[in-house]
């Protein structure tokens, strides 16, 4: 593939999609954010929609994405050795100051190294040098364990995007160098830099802790970024439309919650499509997602959707905006009359949804 079909392809993708954001670079913090994956799982993935809606809410960023090619394109560039270009102003990815990865899902590791190697820039965080963009590593992945990561990356970003986005802007602000930049990022929270610790391993190989580099003042633990008071931020939601994908928002936990399985993190929070949110939150009455101008199809992301206390109404409601509405779980003894009477809908083709076990209910 040559690098005008790349283009080409960049700007038929940009046609079809409302809410994107593009800047001129200028003077500008140049981020390219990537999902390691292929453009429609990333642009249906709520904590990719929003560090990107975050990074370009900050006049002195500009942001861009890049995803995996879909395998013909991805066989032809390796080929080609086509460099590869972001969407908004098919900008070579080498040339931004950042190369972010939201990463969800541990089988997308490897992606990143195929990301990296398209974009001709090395793999191994040891094998960069300053000329090359600073490789930061966020998304769910990092709560768990971002140690396989750890040799690919300069950073790892652990929290909440509405921390780690002003975070990183003022260290890359005040740094002098690369190195001093990489110490700066280290003193504020939520940011982990490999090459600032040593890992230590048990008898059995198994890893045993850390220590941080001798004459390096860094933190021990390294602590997650958190917001103070989540109710002053709006759930997440898309916010970039497309017909390919399906808008997606997510449902705060309503005050009967149960705490039965961990909550799950995500980087930021949006709002509601106009029309079907919650009472409290501001929603714009000219959403593109009225209406299912983009998308006809809803995705409702909670750990305890049933006990949201204005659910029938927001279940109401979207399908009165005719989507057909996907619940990503639910839990049968939190049904009540009401919600089944709409998920009876499913059997005209209005609404789908999947049942998902609760493994503790199951254990019990």
């Amino acid at each position: 593939m040559k690098s005008w079909e790349q283009r080409e392809r960049a700007q038929v993708t940009l046609s079809k999609e409302v809410g994107y954001v593009k800047k001129p670079h200028g003077s500008r913090l140049r981020v390219a954010l990537a999902f390691p994956n292929t453009y429609w799982f990333g642009m249906s993935n709520l904590g990719f929609q929003t560090i990107y809606r975050l990074f370009n809410a900050e006049d002195d960023i500009v942001c861009e994405r890049f995803f995996l090619p879909p395998k013909q394109e991805l066989a032809e560039m390796s080929a080609a050795k086509t460099p590869l270009v972001t969407l908004e102003s098919q900008t070579p990815v080498s040339d931004f100051d950042v190369v972010a990865f939201s990463i969800s899902f541990e089988w997308d590791y490897v992606n990143v190294l195929t990301l990296l190697r398209l974009a001709g820039i090395p793999g191994y965080a040891a094998e960069r040098s300053p000329r090359h963009p600073l490789i930061v590593v966020g998304g769910a992945v990092t709560f768990v364990n971002p140690e396989p990561l750890a040799p690919f990356a300069d950073v790892i970003a652990a929290g909440e995007g509405e921390v780690l986005v002003p975070g990183l802007r003022r260290s890359v602000a005040a740094a002098t160098s690369r190195e001093n930049l990489l110490h700066l990022l280290a003193a504020e929270r939520g940011f982990y830099i490999p090459s600032l610790y040593e890992p230590r391993y048990a008898d059995d190989g198994t890893l045993a802790g850390y220590t941080v580099r001798a004459g390096i003042d860094a933190p021990l633990p390294v602590r997650k970024a958190a917001l103070k008071v989540t109710d002053a931020v709006d759930p997440p939601a898309t916010s970039i439309f497309t017909p390919d994908t399906r808008v997606r928002f997510t449902l705060p936990r309503g005050s009967r919650a149960r705490l039965r399985q961990p909550v799950p993190l995500l980087l930021g929070r949006l709002q509601l499509p106009a029309g079907a949110g919650v009472s409290g939150r501001s929603h714009s009455p000219s959403s593109p997602a009225r209406h299912g101008a983009h998308s006809s199809r809803v995705g409702l992301v909670s750990i305890a959707l049933c006990d949201h206390p204005e659910i029938d109404r927001i279940l109401g409601n979207l399908l009165e905006m005719g989507y057909a509405i996907s619940p990503a779980s639910l839990r049968l003894d939190d049904l009540t009359e009401s919600i089944v009477q709409v998920l009876k809908a499913a059997a005209s083709g209005r609404l789908r949804s999947r049942r998902k076990p609760d493994p503790i209910a199951c254990a019990a």
